[in-house]
């Protein structure tokens, strides 16, 4: 009875209501439409969310000679060479380098000095001149290079206004002699990636001259039938489809509920005090333990409740495209990756809110659990990024099963240990306010009144 009373305080309250339109916005915005527009796709009715292109979907069956097969991540050195020299001189010239310091852009101009040692960097690689630099044959980069198009007639435009971007799987040393009419490394790639690293410093944190960037816009190339024919199978045998679909949406979800619950929390645990209950709770005989963890269960019910009949958008059409086709698909995926993915961030989340919140009956959870939140999303890659004290996995694609296997002992490891936190948490939040239903830590006045002088000095003297 205290958890359905708890729950309905929850589900009735505005601050519940926020983080559920919060969470619907989110949700539409990104994840909503997705899975029946990749089975669409697959059937040439839909533009694929993966490739951009009418047809090309991981649902799809690749056919045998066909024209091409979507782009693969490998690391080809002549190609990552041809595109980060083409972005460094592009920057170079105009003095405007992009940064994203916390995944948010940031113009970099570098002084005189710097410059002269960026030219230097590629003058080695070039094994050009300043002057030759500023004066480049029109074709002296591919026309598609990376994440960079050099406008010219050979570009064709699709019928939906993109661009089709063909890699060239050639290798341009071979085909090319004269460097100065076409690019050549005149380094090796061990001291090509060392040049990076040093432009990479010079220009500061977030360039796109990291390994990691590098790899991410140049590191393509076509697939072949073969391995076009190895992903498919990937998705269909070892992800059963619908795991694919169960990461992206746990990728979309988690921001949300790494920073929004905290809310929940903050405002439920205040209420007591506003609303004056402090005293009638402090007067029944309910242990601290079971109201804190009856509380801290309402709360995950609240919040996890409406993600999980959310995921149900997606899994209705994939359970009626394995019907149509005959593949097997796992039912279950969202539930499973909900479990482990999702709710041990939530469960952090409510735990460090909780103690915080009963220990200084101030609203200071948010701002901390918004600092890390703010934090984990600026240093965490898109995919493939697991830390110790990741608070949220990202995966930003339907493809990549081999990341999570990559990686799947370090994720276990960061679930765990998020977990063992939220426990200690609820067990410390547990502990204070035993204390303070005892009067030991009744410091609250304390805290009112410090806080209440600190802000009449700062009206008086804004006033001013």
């Amino acid at each position: 009875m205290l958890f359905v009373k708890e729950l309905k305080k929850i589900c009735f309250s505005i601050a519940y209501l926020l983080f559920i339109g919060l969470l619907l916005f989110s949700w539409h915005e990104n994840f909503y439409g997705v899975t029946s527009k990749e089975i669409q796709a697959s059937r040439g009715m839909e533009t694929s969310i993966t490739s951009q292109v009418r047809g090309e979907s991981i649902l799809a069956k690749p056919e045998e000679g066909a024209e091409n097969y979507g782009p693969i991540k490998k690391e080809i050195p002549e190609k990552i060479m041809c595109g980060g020299t083409d972005m460094l001189m592009i920057e170079y010239l105009k003095n405007s380098y992009a940064t994203y310091p916390f995944h948010y852009y940031k113009e970099a101009v570098l002084s005189i000095e710097e410059q002269k040692e960026i030219l230097s960097i590629i003058e080695e690689i070039t094994g050009l001149s300043e002057m030759q630099i500023k004066n480049l044959p029109d074709d002296y980069f591919p026309t598609v290079n990376g994440n960079i198009i050099h406008m010219s007639e050979e570009v064709a435009q699709n019928q939906d206004g993109s661009f089709r971007l063909q890699t060239d799987n050639s290798n341009p040393s071979q085909e090319k002699e004269d460097h100065t009419k076409h690019f050549i490394a005149q380094v090796s790639y061990e001291r090509f990636k060392e040049l990076m690293a040093k432009a990479a410093e010079i220009i500061g944190p977030g360039s796109n001259y990291s390994m990691e960037s590098l790899l991410e816009y140049y590191g393509q190339v076509e697939m072949t039938y073969e391995e076009a024919m190895n992903e498919y199978n990937k998705t269909v045998n070892d992800d059963k489809v619908s795991t694919a679909f169960a990461r992206l949406f746990c990728d979309y979800m988690t921001r949300v509920l790494g920073l929004y619950p905290v809310f929940i929390v903050a405002v439920f645990w205040l209420k007591d005090r506003r609303n004056k209950m402090s005293e009638l709770i402090n007067s029944k005989q309910i242990k601290s333990a079971r109201l804190i963890i009856v509380r801290t269960f309402a709360i995950l019910t609240a919040v996890m409740l409406p993600v999980i009949l959310l995921s149900f958008e997606s899994l209705v059409p994939l359970m009626k495209y394995s019907y149509d086709t005959g593949i097997v698909i796992d039912e279950f995926a969202f539930m499973k990756y909900i479990l482990w993915w999702l709710l041990p961030t939530v469960m952090t989340v409510t735990g460090l809110g909780t103690f915080l919140t009963v220990l200084t009956s101030a609203p200071i959870a948010i701002f901390v659990q918004f600092v890390w939140w703010f934090m984990d999303s600026a240093v965490t890659g898109l995919s493939g990024d697991i830390r110790f004290f990741t608070l949220m996995i990202r995966h930003n694609t339907l493809n990549g099963l081999e990341l999570i296997q990559q990686n799947f002992y370090s994720i276990l490891l960061n679930r765990g240990l998020l977990l063992l936190i939220s426990f200690a948490l609820i067990s410390l939040s547990i502990a204070v306010y035993n204390r303070k239903r005892g009067g030991k830590l009744d410091y609250d006045y304390f805290i009112q009144k410090y806080s209440g002088l600190f802000k009449k000095r700062f009206l008086a003297r804004f006033q001013k």
